[in-house]
């Protein structure tokens, strides 16, 4: 079949559109006309002709321009702490290709990933040793992990010129180890290994960009399902198989989340460092004689600090997307799952009430609201740094400006919501002396009650104080009886000495008193008897944290106020046909 090659008319278009692309891009140039205008001090501020749409230019130099190799540094004895930190992690710089520095960062904080895949159980690695073959071998993963895991393979299996370009640095890792490796089996091991991924990917390094993103991601999803802390035995109402699924499900779900922030948390420290270099070698240029402006060298710092800025545009563009897909998944978490499992405690919790079976898996919820609400203020704070990178350097089109302000009221109505229904009543109100009867109260009788909040966090520790309030707010000719707490009704949230530690507070002399009127009577006779009336006890506080002021509001389930114990009988039938026929765990969902 003859080849078909574009026409004159055709090239000039496509010549147009790649100076279309680089007109988008923000221009460095136009930042020296800016900080020459400025005072000291003030933040960089590119005006770009257009809003940047993509990361990188046009140009074939800027796609490879993340993977470069490490050119060792002739001109200035002020390096950036970056160029430093490089030289001194790769002394062989012209063999090493450039590595992002999120890599070394987490590697000097936390465990890499591999390291932490090769403690796992048994069980587990049988899953990873399933899904590497011959597409891609175990030994390149052992021996290349750390520059492995600092290359961004997920964008690379999408984007044709950069798996090209990681590919061949693939290759040439592999031929330093060779060259290095001392064992003459390991080095036979690894020259047939480098043929093998020469011949199989040489024609589509897409396709090795997806074998080894997947690879990677499977990784994350084992260790998540591994490191989540195995709960104590499973109530009985969750014995069945689609019961333990569910809850395995959420526990991965809940795990993977907070484990996609602590990346995007790297990630944001990376974003700070590049940023921090950018800023050096501008202010260092900036600062020379404007006689050697015009000098081949300063024309070429020129070129590398526009390519640096596209590359911090790019991971700007990056963080902000990852975030965005985390939210939605939280978002989505709340809707499908931590709803439905609150509101099915709070169903059991009534049939508990009523004689059902014994009421546990509240440990299990708070152990989930907690994880997400950790995941969400650590994305509220990641917010809130990017923020402060935009004070040193921002330009139009500047991704943080556009898209923080939306990404912050979506936070703020997710942690509002999940705070809100976080706060529950643990023990329904009853007396001691009648326990298998909750939900009965008697008249100057001590009754005890408990309040807890699913979220535990150390910020709010000691630090809520729960108001709680008989009838609040009831409609006129509701009830025909009208009563008030006797006794003190306000009580600080305490951390419970136990393995699970839970933020709750406990009301254990509570006493009600019937309100007499002017005339002496306690209230107007009506159609309803003392033990049809329902009433409520509601709980108050108020949740203080980064900024954000959450007024918590719960109540228990209704009860019967009784005078004598002859009127038990009665109260306890009314209790049951309520709590049988309604299902009070429709009320206080989380409502996102």
């Amino acid at each position: 079949m003859k080849r078909k090659y574009p026409s004159g008319a055709q090239k000039n278009k496509m010549r147009a559109k790649a100076e279309q692309e680089r007109a988008k891009l923000p221009k460095i140039t136009s930042l020296f006309q800016q900080a020459a205008k400025q005072p000291p001090g003030r933040q960089l501020r590119v005006q770009a002709d257009r809003q940047p749409s993509s990361p990188v230019t046009a140009e074939p130099t800027s796609c490879a321009s993340r993977f470069e190799t490490v050119q060792p540094t002739h001109h200035d004895a002020k390096c950036s702490k970056v160029d430093k930190l490089r030289r001194k992690s790769f002394p062989h710089a012209l063999q090493v290709p450039e590595v992002p520095l999120d890599c070394s960062l987490a590697t000097r904080k936390s465990m890499s990933q591999w390291k932490q895949v090769q403690q796992l159980e048994v069980k587990f690695l049988e899953q990873v040793d399933y899904f590497y073959d011959d597409n891609f071998p175990m030994e390149i993963r052992q021996v290349l992990a750390a520059w492995i895991e600092s290359q961004d393979w997920d964008t690379a299996s999408n984007n044709e010129s950069m798996a090209a370009v990681l590919f061949s640095n693939l290759l040439t890792q592999l031929e330093r180890l060779c060259s290095q490796e001392q064992n003459f089996l390991q080095r036979h091991n690894m020259k047939r290994i480098h043929q093998q991924l020469q011949v199989k990917y040489n024609s589509s390094p897409l396709q090795m960009a997806s074998v080894i993103s997947t690879c990677l991601r499977e990784e994350r999803r084992i260790i998540a399902s591994a490191s989540v802390q195995e709960q104590g035995p499973l109530e009985k109402s969750l014995q069945s198989s689609a019961a333990f699924e569910r809850q395995k499900n959420m526990d991965n779900r809940v795990a993977i989340i907070k484990s996609s922030v602590q990346m995007i948390d790297q990630a944001v420290k990376y974003l700070e460092d590049m940023q921090d270099d950018f800023d050096f070698r501008f202010k260092t240029l900036q600062s020379r004689d404007p006689a050697e402006r015009n000098t081949t060298f300063v024309k070429q710092e020129v070129i590398t600090l526009q390519e640096m800025l596209n590359r911090l545009d790019f991971q700007r563009k990056e963080i902000l997307s990852k975030m965005v897909d985390v939210i939605k998944e939280i978002e989505a978490l709340m809707n499908s799952q931590m709803s439905p499992e609150l509101n099915d405690w709070k169903r059991r919790q009534q049939i508990s009430c009523i004689g059902g079976p014994q009421l546990t898996g509240l440990d299990q919820l708070q152990n989930w609201f907690t994880l997400t609400a950790q995941s969400l203020f650590q994305i509220k704070r990641q917010l809130d740094k990017l923020g402060e990178l935009t004070l040193k350097v921002t330009y139009d089109g500047d991704p943080i400006t556009q898209q923080k302000p939306q990404m912050e009221e979506q936070l703020k109505y997710l942690i509002y919501h999940l705070i809100k229904s976080s706060f529950v009543v643990e023990k329904q109100p009853c007396m001691p002396t009648h326990p298998q009867k909750p939900l009965i109260i008697k008249t100057q009788v001590q009754f005890t009650t408990k309040v807890r909040l699913l979220v535990k966090l150390p910020e709010v520790d000691y630090q809520l104080k729960v108001k709680t309030t008989f009838d609040k707010d009831l409609p006129p000719g509701r009830v025909n009886r009208q009563f008030f707490i006797l006794t003190n009704n306000t009580k600080v949230m305490d951390v419970e000495e136990s393995s699970n530690g839970c933020l709750s507070v406990e009301f254990r002399h509570l006493q009600l008193k019937e309100r007499k009127y002017i005339n002496g009577t306690k209230g107007n006779e009506g159609p309803l008897t003392v033990t049809e009336e329902l009433h409520s006890l509601s709980f108050e506080a108020q949740f203080c944290m980064q900024g954000q002021n959450i007024d918590l509001e719960t109540c228990s389930l209704p009860l019967v106020v009784i005078s004598n114990v002859s009127q038990l009988p009665g109260g306890w039938a009314s209790v049951m046909w309520y709590n049988l026929l309604t299902d009070e765990s429709k009320v206080g969902a989380l409502g996102c």
